[in-house]
């Protein structure tokens, strides 16, 4: 499409450097960029290869020089890229990488799809934008690659191509300084210290491709090169074991009188294998206290009795834990928690408060934790004794990517791989200590794909989440396009009555005395939150199943959704457990409006708010392969009226209508 001649230019670097840590007078930092280089050639490397390096700087001396080679992809569709700095002479150690830089053109019209927990498409109002202007920076988790998104144009994709436990990292858009760009980037820390200091380089490789297509052939790109990395074979090869049979999960918060009842019912009504995500077991209030989760609330005896009715009636079993935080205001923050904790550069040990209700202030706990990591073996154990099959470990999935400054700590400051690591043994240990103990966490595992063996996925209602509403940004299964049947997925917020869980252990404060027909004021929020889970690749999920959905008119709709939906997807599970995402195509149906409420279990009385999207497809839909080869489309009409559909995809094409609240099948 390209020749080396034209991208070439495009690409740049960015270094930041920093005084190694110790007494060593005033905080010294800087940033070196291409631009600030004294001079740039370009080299045969070899085999139609291209080493291109800058040389000498103001500040890290005339020797200083850093070199990027580029060598054609196989397909020669692009290129693949390594890096490395030489002679560093400042006495400045590198803090992060920023490489590639790579500048590329766009228009008014330029999507980028971000690696964003499990995708996310931004649709930059670009024209609004001054030159430089950072137009998105991703947290460390999840997928390692990036793409900005020309409609039949050629699009630009960007990755990183390594051990997956070597790349916490952050994507970094800019607006670029020349109009009509904008500037892709990966940003690396490595671990501050003296031998990186004068040289070093990125401890992996990536790939610089040019494609035609959406976030779904990005997806491709990445997919291809990830399936052939061990800790994918790893993940794939696993034991499934009940989480491949598990028709519907319920994600239900409280006591056992709460919880317990309506998963039985569920399961003695449809007669399907179930699961259920405890939260609330804990005798301390929800995001409070942590990490002190046992005895549980009800006492140990009574919890125990509930995990063997619910396993006796088939239903899947796993408890909330946090699984990478201490309460600063615990009383054994001072004398454990803190000799465990992240330390920021400043020498700050950060702190999340989630509970609008109760003080808390939750650190996040280091790799090397040996503290930390003790309560939770010795917590696990306690759990597998009382006869629970899987443990929910909240976070570690997408939060377990920081960097530590704590010179405490064993390893050394900065980033690298010392939390990962660290959090890797911690579920090893756990893992040895209860053979058989099926472990969870939140969002894109990437780094732990081969250790766990499924994760909750929230992104997917995401009119709930802190993010640019629709259509400034919307959600993708990028995740299950790349990584769909490795491990099983689940999550979301839909609730049959539309009513936010509240923990009795909770103060007064904030709660809502009184409740609209919420189910009758939003009819189509249940069905459209449920059913777009499924469509995305995960199991269906009900948030806070309660006995009354079963005898009131009011939910009857609901409910009856959600049976449905759980008996399709159990005898569609070789797609849609198994399977692997296709492309999706193009579906031409009718539009409708969905109006939402958006609240959460932290929204106060009077700050709930309706948002609409306008101009909602009323069939969801997605296409799989599976494992011998069969292709099928699933669909699914959240509205209540039939809905007619033509699908058009580069593996099949289908037609027909989709009745009210209705799934359907459709193969070639």
């Amino acid at each position: 499409m390209k020749d080396a001649a034209e991208i070439l230019p495009r690409i740049g670097f960015a270094l930041r450097l920093t005084a190694l840590p110790g007494p060593s007078g005033p905080p010294r930092e800087a940033v070196v960029a291409d631009g600030g280089m004294s001079s740039r050639t370009v080299e045969d490397a070899g085999g139609g290869a291209v080493r291109i390096v800058w040389r000498g700087h103001s500040l890290c001396g005339a020797a200083f020089a850093v070199t990027a080679e580029l060598a054609p992809a196989p397909g020669g569709d692009g290129w693949d890229y390594s890096f490395r700095y030489d002679g560093n002479a400042s006495g400045l150690a590198v803090e992060f990488i920023e490489f590639p830089v790579l500048t590329v053109a766009r228009t008014d019209a330029t999507e980028l799809f971000l690696p964003v927990m499990c995708g996310q498409v931004r649709r930059p109002k670009w024209g609004a934008l001054e030159p430089g202007t950072v137009v998105a920076e991703t947290h460390a988790t999840g997928l390692h690659f990036l793409a900005a998104l020309n409609g039949a144009d050629v699009s630009w994709y960007l990755d990183q191509r390594g051990d997956a436990r070597l790349r916490p990292n952050r994507a970094v858009v800019r607006n670029g300084a020349e109009p009509g760009t904008a500037a892709l980037a990966f940003r690396y820390a490595p671990e501050v210290v003296a031998a990186n200091r004068v040289s070093g380089a990125l401890p992996f490789g990536g790939a610089i491709r040019l494609f035609r297509g959406d976030w779904f052939a990005a997806a491709g790109i990445y997919r291809r090169w990830a399936w052939e990395q061990p800790w994918t074979k790893a993940a794939f090869a696993r034991p499934k074991g009940r989480l491949r049979d598990i028709a519907i999960w319920f994600w239900n918060r409280g006591g056992i009188g709460d919880v317990e009842p309506p998963v039985e019912r569920f399961a003695a009504l449809t007669g399907l294998p179930a699961a259920l995500d405890w939260y609330w077991w804990h005798g301390i209030p929800y995001d409070y206290g942590y990490p002190h989760f046992w005895p549980p609330r009800e006492g140990a005896e009574a919890f125990s009795a509930a995990v063997r009715r619910l396993a006796a009636k088939g239903v899947f079993v796993q408890p909330y834990v946090n699984g990478i935080s201490w309460d600063k205001l615990s009383p054994t923050w001072e004398t454990e928690g803190t000799f465990d904790a992240v330390m920021e550069k400043s020498g700050e040990k950060p702190g999340d408060c989630y509970n609008a209700y109760m003080p808390s202030c939750f650190a996040v706990m280091c790799g090397d934790a040996p503290r930390f990591h003790a309560r939770m073996r010795d917590l696990l154990r306690r759990l597998r004794d009382c006869g629970v099959p899987g443990v929910y470990l909240d976070q570690i999935g997408c939060c377990g990517y920081r960097t530590c400054w704590n010179p405490d700590h064993r390893h050394a400051p900065g980033g690298g791989t010392a939390i990962v690591d660290g959090y890797r043994r911690m579920l090893l240990d756990i893992q040895a200590d209860n053979p058989g103990l099926l472990l969870s966490t939140e969002e894109a595992p990437e780094a732990y794909l081969d250790l766990v063996d499924s994760f909750i996925n929230l992104q997917q209602n995401e009119e709930r989440m802190d993010k640019p509403p629709a259509p400034e940004a919307e959600t993708v299964p990028a995740f299950q396009a790349v990584y769909h049947g490795a491990i099983a997925a689940y999550g979301g917020y839909a609730m049959i009555d539309g009513i936010p869980p509240r923990d009795a252990a909770w103060p007064d404060d904030g709660r809502w005395t009184e409740e609209r027909p919420w189910e009758a004021l939003y009819p189509d929020q249940f069905a459209f939150e449920f059913a777009r889970g499924v469509a995305m690749g995960m199991q269906p999920t009900v948030h806070q199943l309660r006995m009354r959905h079963f005898d009131d008119p009011r939910y009857a709709a609901n409910l009856a959704f959600a049976v449905d939906t759980a008996k399709f997807y159990f005898a569609n599970r070789d797609f849609l457990f198994d399977g692997t995402m296709c492309a999706p195509g193009t579906l031409d149906c009718a539009r409708r409006p969905v109006d939402l409420f958006v609240r959460g279990i932290y929204t106060r009385p009077g700050e709930g708010r309706a948002v609409r999207r306008p101009a909602t497809p009323a069939v969801l839909h997605s296409v799989w392969r599976a494992p011998d080869g069969r292709l099928a489309a699933t669909l699914c009409n959240w509205t209540r009226e039939p809905q007619p559909f033509a699908l058009s995809t580069p593996d099949l094409t289908a037609s027909g209508t989709v009745p009210a609240r209705g799934w359907m099948l459709a193969t070639p």
